[in-house]
């Protein structure tokens, strides 16, 4: 992938009014280095294009260990999942659905390239979200299954998206999307932009899990019939059949059904469904993307991947104790910090917090907000916006792009009550959903980096705290700037809606620690011992979790 001149890419930083370093390429890592840098400075190049982002996948010549680690598992998990298939008969209902609901989320052949399953975005140890540190510290949205091969630098030479993957445990919990006349505010749906309502299937995580397969820059699919008709192929077609009957997948496949299903998404204009099938199995087809959907959404309700099985849980449930300093964070959570308006702890603001009404508590309330979050021109997506060599753009404006967030949702195509609901959509521009705390910090290890909010364009959970607490009242400063992040903040990307609930919360940067390892303890897989009971000390012992003290 060839790099960008230092004179072009000064060219890019004045047309986005931008203050970057400037980057020099190390093969041997895929990732550059600065080669200049003030002190203090954040390292940023626009799009990340110091970032040899194929090189770092499966194959690639510098193949990062966290992607390799994430690839071998998905292997593993489906290897085994698949020899469970034969004895399934004999399992329960529960188990059996969500046994096709992990295979189909573990499963690679999915996709158009066989690359990438849900769980490549998705990955358990990460809280369910992204799994690649040097990702998340760079590029945020985890690669596509789409190589771009004519892609020349800012381009990245993959297909990403726009925003960082969202954990889907706890979202099967989410209700239908509603709109609340009396509260102005909408409630329910998944993904950042609440665009799977749950309006058709009555479940926004089935509706959810719809999106991925056939998004032009995650899976790729082509037509939803395709994902049916390679499930039809695979070793768990007897599963579908057992749960959902025999008539799933009684359908008759066009004979080019395996050349068009190889071409990557999206389908020609002129041809919106290319998998061209009788309005009977069109039909057939639909309802049973439905049904392995539904049952993809009943795993992620499971104890698998929401377990409600954090210290804060066993906590509530009185066997631990937190300690002081996790006492203080918790109290300022529900206090002055203002967190549990939006990110519901089951108590109420400033109540008694060792008498919690809610003993499992969700911490969303499924709304959204505008924070004043800045653009994150460290996405790839921002450069995204040459034709690739299947003549696909995926952001046609380029560096002026704004996401609009549930503002957006509602003035397109996805709003399933455009008369009553696209009124609104000034209202909720620069919106986005209100996202779980629980599971905030897990990581694979300690020094493993998180991405935070939809654009990821925070890092860590002080960044994130110290954020809510100052973003309102430190200066203005231009992204990559000496000072982002610590002393001042770039512009909002949206300025329209920016809620006034946080920004100048007056915490002091003790407090705001306290408020941290509060957040740490909502990691699940807490083992509950003697010790723990007594002292508070933070024992894990559930797909590599780590805390710190």
């Amino acid at each position: 992938m060839r790099r960008i001149s230092r004179d072009m890419l000064m060219v890019v930083i004045a047309a986005a009014g931008l203050s970057i370093v400037i980057y020099t390429t190390s093969a041997q890592s895929g990732v550059s280095s600065p080669a200049q840098k003030k002190p203090g400075a954040t390292p940023f190049s626009v799009c990340s294009q110091n970032v040899d982002i194929a090189s770092l996948l499966p194959g690639g010549a510098n193949q990062d260990p966290d992607v390799a680690a994430i690839n071998s598992f998905i292997d593993n998990t489906e290897s085994n999942l698949i020899q469970q298939v034969s004895s399934a008969t004999a399992l329960d209902q529960y188990r059996q659905t969500t046994l096709l609901g992990k295979l189909a989320i573990y499963d690679k052949t999915l996709s158009p390239a066989k690359n990438i399953a849900c769980a490549t975005c998705h990955v358990a140890n990460a809280g369910f979200s992204g799994g690649c540190s040097v990702f998340n510290a760079t590029v945020v949205a985890a690669p596509g299954g789409v190589s771009v091969t004519n892609a020349v630098s800012p381009t990245p030479n993959s297909r990403l998206s726009g925003r960082k993957p969202q954990s889907y445990a706890y979202a099967a919990f989410a209700p239908i999307l509603h709109y609340n006349a009396t509260q102005g505010d909408f409630y329910g749906g998944n993904f950042w932009d609440m665009r799977a309502t749950g309006v058709r299937l009555s479940n926004p995580a089935a509706e959810q899990a719809q999106g991925p397969p056939v998004n032009p820059l995650e899976m790729a699919n082509p037509d939803s019939a395709c994902f049916v008709w390679k499930i039809s192929q695979g070793p768990y077609r007897s599963l579908v059949e057992t749960i959902w009957g025999s008539q799933s997948f009684a359908i008759k496949w066009p004979a080019d059904i395996a050349s068009v299903c190889a071409k990557p998404a999206p389908p020609p204009q002129n041809d919106p469904y290319p998998v061209h099938l009788s309005a009977h199995d069109r039909g057939l087809s639909n309802s049973t993307y439905d049904h392995i959907t539904l049952s993809i959404a009943s795993y992620e309700a499971s104890s698998d991947v929401s377990p409600f099985s954090s210290k804060f849980d066993a906590w509530l449930a009185g066997k631990a104790q937190l300690t002081p300093r996790e006492k203080r964070g918790y109290e300022l959570f529900n206090g002055i910090a203002h967190c549990n308006q939006c990110h519901s702890s089951g108590t109420a603001v400033n109540g008694v917090v060792s008498q919690a009404a809610d003993v499992a508590p969700l911490f969303t309330d499924f709304t959204s907000a505008n924070l004043g979050l800045p653009r994150n021109l460290a996405q790839p997506f921002y450069c995204e916006s040459k034709p690739d060599q299947y003549g696909y753009v995926a952001n046609t404006q380029g560096l002026a792009y704004k996401d609009l967030g549930v503002g957006g949702m509602l003035s397109g195509a996805n709003n399933p009550n455009p008369q009553q609901w696209r009124q609104l959509a000034p209202l909720f521009n620069g919106k986005f959903q209100v996202p779980t705390l629980r599971d905030v910090d897990m990581r694979p290890r300690p020094d493993f980096i998180k991405a935070y909010m939809h654009n990821g364009y925070l890092k860590s959970l002080k960044e994130v705290v110290h954020f809510y607490n100052t973003s309102q009242i430190f200066p203005r400063c231009a992204q990559g700037s000496a000072g982002e992040k610590v002393t001042c903040w770039p512009e909002p990307e949206v300025p329209e809606n920016v809620t006034r609930k946080i920004g100048n919360l007056g915490l002091t940067n003790e407090q705001e620690d306290n408020i941290v390892l509060f957040l740490k303890t909502l990691t699940d897989g807490f083992v509950a011992t003697p010790a723990t009971r007594r002292s508070g000390n933070v024992t894990l012992n559930r797909r590599r979790i780590y805390a710190n003290p």
